[in-house]
């Protein structure tokens, strides 16, 4: 009887953890994909289509929402700073897009079941932008954009950070090292 009771506890256990006509493992298949991402190509920086190649999509699961499961879909065959990754949510019947963005990010536990997503973007060798996007109940939104500059790889931060770190390197001695940095951030090749 004992084994019984297990059995029946742990199969009422799987039924409620996973819902009504869901399995356990939620899985996106590439036949799923959305369209917009399966024909997607990379745009070369002069704005031109580059040659679409074939795509190598992985598919990550997230979280478990309200109304679905949330995947990462990314392109594994795309190398470089324009690769993006897409924020997909499968649902009873269908799987939209919820998000794109670039393929350096991070998520954090958001206040309910979708997560932050904060994601960087190179715009030059020497600038680049952090964007955080939220979600507001219905969508995505941006909540902020931070611009950085880089001085030789080294992130030194915003334009006011940068400005500190010029400082304290002129008070240090490195001439060199400050005048790097307002080149950098501001086109002034002396100090």
């Amino acid at each position: 009887m004992r084994k019984i009771l297990t059995i029946l506890g742990a199969l009422c256990a799987i039924l409620f953890w996973t819902g009504g006509g869901e399995t356990s493992d939620p899985v996106l298949s590439v036949t799923e994909i959305p369209a917009e991402i399966a024909t997607s190509c990379a745009v070369s920086a002069a704005g031109e289509a580059e040659t679409c190649h074939q795509s190598d999509f992985s598919r990550q699961w997230v979280a478990k929402t309200d109304r679905g499961h949330l995947f990462l879909v990314t392109d594994e065959s795309c190398l470089g700073n324009g690769c993006r990754v897409w924020l997909v949510e499968k649902s009873a019947g269908s799987v939209v897009m919820l998000l794109t963005f670039n393929k350096i990010f991070r998520l954090h536990n958001g206040s309910g079941k979708y997560p932050v997503v904060e994601s960087y973007t190179e715009l030059a060798s020497s600038q680049g932008v952090y964007g955080r996007y939220e979600w507001n109940g219905s969508t995505y939104t941006r909540t902020s954009s931070r611009p950085v500059y880089l001085v030789d790889g080294w992130e030194c931060g915003t334009l006011k950070e940068c400005r500190f770190a010029a400082s304290e390197a002129l008070k240090q001695q490195q001439v060199d090292r400050a005048v790097k940095i307002w080149e950098n951030t501001h086109g002034i090749s002396w100090i």
